[in-house]
């Protein structure tokens, strides 16, 4: 079921690398308007929506609208999910609205929730009730609430809220208590060390009692100061925002040139709106190239050739923004 799963998303869902994803933050602004405002303080208006205008697995208690603005003029929202899950516990779960047709910029949020509906109904329909699904804690709410599998971490802790962005939301999200923190703190470990290490330590972990996933898309690249927090290595990738133009060649070209000069060539570029975020691993140095977040995601040397004993079963449209793999355990002599 997975070799056909996989199959069907390369076909269907493959995508040309340099036009992939999007940014989390500010992404509704022009880059001439990111400079100008970049020391403008980030505001947020806090409104209620209808309850039906979600469709997840479980019903919603309440939905939230956090609209952040800059210099009075309106960046992007976010939506906050209050809702019970499959153990009638009160969870949360982050969702991307469709947004409005008056942005400065083609909006990406109502892209960004697309790809997650349309991802939850594969993990729905091809993957065991009994999978468990490593990520990031809010995809892991995203995976709960849309497709009422578990996801290992679904909550945040303190560290998270020193981000301007995620204290505005702070009173909204329920915290993750002692026991989860924990988890917190492994996640943001395996994610930055060495991915051979973290791998071993992921199946010696979890053992082969369940199928395990890893979901991760590209808008990780900007926790990476956030998983520091939370006892992960320094990353320290290189990036920069680059105006496109009409020539896409000449695009790339202009990446990769900026790729060699500030990096070691291994790259990943987000086309957003009317720029290009890229991001680029350090010269002389093998650490963040071979980080288990660097070899999951889409970054031109990575795609060559996946860790051992990983099986990619699904990259989303949009350029591979978000993508689930299946940790395999090595097969044992007879």
């Amino acid at each position: 079921m997975l070799k056909s799963l996989k199959q069907a998303c390369l076909v269907l869902f493959s995508g040309v690398l340099l036009i992939a994803g999007g940014t989390l933050l500010y992404k509704q602004y022009k880059l001439s308007s990111m400079k100008q405002d970049a020391d403008a303080p980030l505001m947020v208006k806090r409104t209620q929506e209808k309850t039906s205008d979600l469709r997840g697995v479980f019903p919603v208690d309440e939905n939230s609208r956090y609209t952040f603005q800059k210099n009075g003029k309106d960046a992007f929202s976010l939506l906050v999910a209050n809702y019970k899950n499959q153990n009638a516990q009160a969870s949360n779960a982050i969702l991307f609205p469709a947004g409005t047709h008056d942005s400065l910029t083609p909006n990406t949020t109502a892209l960004r929730q697309s790809i997650w509906v349309e991802t939850a109904k594969l993990i729905q329909t091809h993957t065991p009730e009994n999978a468990l699904i490593l990520s990031w804690w809010d995809d892991g709410q995203r995976i709960n609430f849309l497709s009422g599998r578990e996801g290992w971490l679904n909550k945040p802790s303190t560290e998270t809220f020193k981000s301007n962005l995620w204290k505005k939301l702070q009173g909204n999200l329920l915290l993750a208590p002692s026991a989860e923190k924990s988890r917190l703190n492994q996640m943001a470990r395996w994610l930055t060390m060495d991915s051979d290490k973290a791998l071993t330590e992921i199946r010696s972990t979890f053992g082969s009692q369940r199928p395990i996933y890893f979901v991760v898309n590209n808008d990780l690249l900007m926790r990476v100061r956030e998983m520091e927090d939370y006892g992960g290595t320094p990353l320290l990738f290189n990036t920069i925002a680059l105006q496109a133009r009409d020539d896409l060649h000449g695009d790339i070209n202009q990446i990769r040139r900026w790729a060699n000069e500030e990096g070691d060539g291994n790259y990943l570029v987000q086309k957003e709106g009317s720029y290009y975020r890229a991001w680029t691993t350090p010269k002389n140095s093998d650490a963040e190239d071979n980080t288990l977040l660097a070899r999951l995601l889409p970054f031109v040397d990575s795609l060559k050739k996946l860790p051992e004993n990983v099986d990619l079963v699904y990259q989303s449209r949009w350029g591979g923004y978000l993508s689930i793999y299946k940790i395999e355990f090595k097969a044992t002599s007879p």
